[in-house]
């Protein structure tokens, strides 16, 4: 190794790489997944529109990059165009699914009706079950009031985290190519999470040779829950819609069954989302200003107006294509004003 390659790859460097790696990539995705969890994409995608703005104020303090004020109205427009393109793909999609599930309420209304007229205690039967609904009922407000705070809190510390992350990055990869970059970052990121999945897989046999050494009676149980487990499995595998499957699912540090084709799939798609992505982003970053290179980053659902022509045989509504062109009009400012 020569001079100039220790004088980039120092401790120093790699280490902060590594800690850019922890923040956007492990603790920052794991948050934004939680977050589409407890409030939905849609309320995500309004807390993700302040990241741009959140890596204009880290580079003005951190790196000296002062934006113009006609690039602070790109930018605003760029955010603005891709949050009503999100915002109007995610009212599909909410809809899509509302249908789906009422259709499924409707099915099961039908089975409980029936169980209910076969049943010699109807009257008590109803009665137990208005009285869970009220109970239900009362608990709702509290519990989506604190889903709602958890969910704002991991959306807002993921946008901090990948806004940090990114700056660590521009600030201690200089010098390096943005392959040696990704391959620190995302092979770092990668080895955490490949032995999370194994201390969980390890955690899940110690509880499983606990069970086995328990009492009969404890036996028995587990095998009531078994057998009740394999009848809801049965009963999922008899649905057909794929709403009605999701009962089918590994558990989250597991990697799924799938097919050649599936893994194929998969195989390209982390090829482009997490290899030529990632390299492209990491180039620019080094070439234009912080708050400039996330703001393009985030317009990756423009995209998605024009591949839902011919993959999904969707036409772009109205609000999706003034959406796209507020969009690009931030993203023509940018680039004359963002330097």
């Amino acid at each position: 190794m020569d001079m100039a390659s220790a004088d980039v790859f120092t401790a120093n460097n790699i280490g902060y790489l590594l800690l850019s790696s922890t923040l956007g990539i492990i603790v920052g995705d794991l948050l934004w997944l939680e977050a589409l969890r407890l409030i939905g994409a849609k309320h995500v995608i309004v807390i993700d529109s302040i990241k741009p703005f959140a890596a204009a104020i880290l580079g003005r303090i951190f790196l000296q990059e002062n934006l113009r004020p006609p690039a602070w109205g790109g930018m605003f427009l760029t955010v603005l165009g891709v949050g009503v393109v999100s915002w109007e793909e995610q009212s599909k999609a909410s809809q899509s699914k509302e249908d789906a599930e009422d259709e499924c309420d409707d099915t099961n209304a039908v089975q409980i009706e029936s169980d209910r007229i076969n049943n010699d205690a109807d009257d008590i039967g109803t009665t137990q079950i208005s009285s869970q609904n009220t109970d239900d009922n009362v608990s709702i407000p509290d519990d989506k009031s604190k889903r709602y705070w958890r969910g704002y809190t991991c959306a807002i510390i993921n946008v901090l985290a990948d806004s940090f992350g990114s700056l660590l990055t521009k600030q201690h990869g200089v010098g390096m190519t943005t392959w040696t970059i990704n391959l620190l970052r995302f092979g770092f990121a990668g080895i955490i999470l490949l032995l999370v999945s194994i201390a969980m897989r390890l955690h899940g046999c110690y509880r499983s040779s606990r069970i086995d050494g328990h009492s009969q009676h404890t036996k028995n149980e587990n095998k009531e829950d078994t057998e009740s487990t394999l009848h809801i499995d049965q009963c999922c595998n008899t649905l057909s819609t794929p709403a009605q499957q999701q009962c089918l699912r590994p558990l989250w540090y597991q990697l799924p069954s799938l097919k050649l084709k599936g893994w194929l799939q998969i195989t390209g798609g982390v090829a482009l989302v997490t290899f030529l992505c990632p390299a492209f982003e990491k180039f620019a970053l080094f070439q234009i200003t912080l708050a400039l290179a996330i703001s393009l980053s985030s317009i990756g659902p423009l995209y998605s107006l024009l591949l839902e022509v011919p993959f999904k045989g969707k036409r772009p509504t109205i609000w999706g294509c003034l959406g796209a062109c507020l969009a690009i009009a931030g993203v023509v400012i940018l680039s004359v004003f963002g330097y």
